[in-house]
């Protein structure tokens, strides 16, 4: 028998370590291809990657990687673990460590390569099905299935090194020490949880400071630019673990005195959660934040994507917005009649007329009180001789109601203010609504507005790309918005980062799962003869089950519960900036994975127990 054979035969009689092992590296090594796949379609080969979208997908490619090369790591290190005892065997048959950091590299290997190869061969039957959801995602016309070349290299070249680097890294920090001592863990208790209030204070002072400057968007905030964030992040990350690790110390710590502890099987419930609380508060806290991640993933960036058409008619009121600048009347009576000839054909229309006149160098506009009610978008108001009315220019900027005050129009009084932008957002700072009377004696330069609603006008993206490809912007002549070519725009660039947010939240999904089947699987022999020594106390079958489903209820919703409510805390504190739709969208989403989470429990609950009991 060859070391090779020692080696195979190995893995085969040991599948189920390495079945969990292999699965996982599977499963993070097919969304990258998948979504390399997606990145390199013939399709997105238009995208430029200087813009801002382009960007964002590498980014997201690079994420996904490191993401991958973290979790493969974590999954590696709970393989090694469970294999403890088996190293230590073939230690004390006379092994030496080179050859057991060898066999350890090349059973590493062997599982990358049937990884790579079968997460590739998975991806490319998935693939014609990932392709057509990409499509509908991202609205595509034609997004079929091709030969991915690039992908399937990309992804061998890129896992390879990372399974080679990442294996010979983790090998080399094999000790005999070290495996002498985890031997000895089964008979040695873990350190438990000490108490440290003044730390989770702090630190959930200085997290809910970051936030509240982000919050009210305060000056320094800026000035201090990517280094703020990092704090934030990481101060978020130790007030989160902090809260965990010391908010079950001190469930437990309450619960041994309430009565309902000597009741049942909550005293050896809580026993075996005092004596795992540390390695049950980390994994409590690595599945908060991957729980967290996946909730902002699909809660931000669907929300994102939902609300375009809200957050386009707000920026753009108008289906078409022509602005005919002074000394472009004849120019603009033609553009006009063009319009409307092929609005006529589009389908029912609104034509509105107006017009303004501008300080250019302030870009402070004037609309007399009859153009203002001939705008459609907002109710008619009326004004006395001595007043004036406040419009908005800049969506999320509000207008100043003072500055008309710097010119002569004698003592005007503000009777009130219209927040929504009543034109194309920044084509002025403000309008200010004056009477008729005051409008006349205006000397400024005159802009002629003719804007125009559709109905169903979110369905009209080839008369936008009709009208728009004969009448466009030019400076000091005309200007022209359009409300649908932005919303078509965002629309796309909006699901490409749902696209992007769904992949993401779809591998934080998997990590969570995979590490809490990691760690029952690394500590199913303590547990079985811990139970199995229970058994014969007089325990029965229904009273261990019991415990077993508390405590992975424990370790299953509590990082749910915690990473939600960590959520709507947040929301909640940014109520001002969120619609009522963003939470509803937000409840929506957190009941489907609440549902999944309800499936998988009794799914891992089954599985656990079979093993756990039944084979004893």
């Amino acid at each position: 028998m060859n070391f090779n054979h020692i080696v195979v035969q190995n893995i085969l009689r040991d599948k189920s370590t390495y079945i969990s092992y292999f699965l996982s590296s599977v499963f993070s090594i097919l969304v990258f291809f998948l979504f390399s796949t997606t990145a390199f379609h013939p399709m997105m080969a238009e995208l430029d990657t200087t813009s801002t979208l382009g960007l964002t997908m590498m980014l997201a490619s690079f994420f996904i990687y490191i993401f991958s090369f973290v979790f493969i790591i974590y999954s590696l290190y709970a393989f090694l673990k469970k294999k403890t005892k088996t190293l230590g065997t073939f230690m004390m048959m006379g092994a030496s460590m080179k050859q057991i950091r060898k066999m350890v590299f090349r059973e590493n290997m062997i599982i990358a390569g049937a990884a790579i190869i079968t997460a590739i061969v998975s991806g490319l039957v998935i693939a014609p099905l990932f392709l057509m959801v990409a499509k509908k995602i991202l609205r595509a016309e034609i997004f079929g299935m091709y030969v991915p070349i690039k992908a399937i290299l990309l992804t061998i070249v890129l896992f390879s090194l990372l399974f080679l680097l990442v294996t010979k890294f983790m090998t080399r920090m094999i000790k005999k020490e070290e495996i002498v001592q985890l031997l000895k863990a089964d008979i040695t208790q873990e350190k438990l949880i000490k108490l440290a209030p003044f730390k989770m204070i702090l630190s959930i002072i200085v997290s809910v400071f970051l936030l509240f400057s982000a919050i009210k968007e305060m000056n320094w905030v800026e000035s201090f630019g990517m280094l703020y964030y990092i704090s934030l992040f990481v101060s978020l990350l130790l007030a989160i673990y902090f809260t965990i690790t010391q908010g079950m110390l001190v469930a437990i710590r309450v619960w041994q005195k309430q009565p309902s502890y000597f009741r049942k099987t909550n005293m050896l419930f809580v026993s075996n959660l005092k004596a795992k609380e540390r390695s049950h508060a980390h994994i409590i806290y690595l599945l908060t934040i991957l729980l967290l991640g996946s909730f902002v993933c699909t809660s931000v960036l669907y929300s994102s994507y939902y609300n375009v058409k809200g957050k386009t008619e707000t920026l753009y009121p108008y289906s078409f917005q022509y602005t005919s600048l002074p000394g472009n009347e004849l120019e603009a009576k033609k553009d006009s009649t063009f319009i409307e000839a092929i609005l006529d054909e589009a389908g029912n229309y609104e034509a509105y007329y107006s017009s303004f006149k501008t300080d250019e160098k302030r870009r402070i506009a004037f609309m007399s009180v009859s153009n203002f009610n001939q705008l459609g978008q907002h109710k008619d108001i009326r004004l006395s001789n001595n007043e004036y009315f406040v419009a908005a220019g800049h969506e999320g900027v509000h207008p100043n109601k003072e500055s008309i005050h710097d010119y002569p129009f004698g003592n005007l009084e503000f009777t009130g203010i219209e927040k929504r932008n009543i034109l194309s957002t920044g084509l002025q700072n403000v309008y200010y609504i004056v009477p008729n009377e005051v409008y006349e004696t205006i000397k400024y330069p005159e802009y002629k507005i003719f804007a125009y609603e559709l109905d169903d006008w979110t369905n009209k993206v080839n008369t936008a790309k009709t009208i728009l490809s004969k009448i466009n912007t030019e400076p000091d002549v005309r200007l022209m918005a359009s409300k649908i070519e932005l919303y078509d725009v965002e629309k796309f660039v909006n699901s490409i980062m749902f696209f992007i947010g769904f992949i993401l939240s779809l591998i934080f999904m998997s990590a969570a799962m995979s590490i809490l089947y990691f760690y029952l699987q690394t500590s199913l022999e303590r547990e079985r003869e811990k139970f199995s020594g229970i058994r014969k106390v007089g325990f029965s079958i229904k009273e261990l089950t019991t415990i077993v489903t508390k405590e992975l209820a424990t370790l299953i919703f509590i990082p749910f519960t915690i990473a939600a409510f960590i959520l709507f805390a947040t929301l909640f504190g940014m109520h001002n900036h969120i619609s009522l739709a963003f939470y509803q969208l937000t409840a929506i989403g957190l009941g489907i994975f609440l549902l999944l989470f309800i499936i998988s429990f009794f799914f891992i609950r089954t599985g656990y127990l079979n093993k756990l009991v039944n084979e004893q």
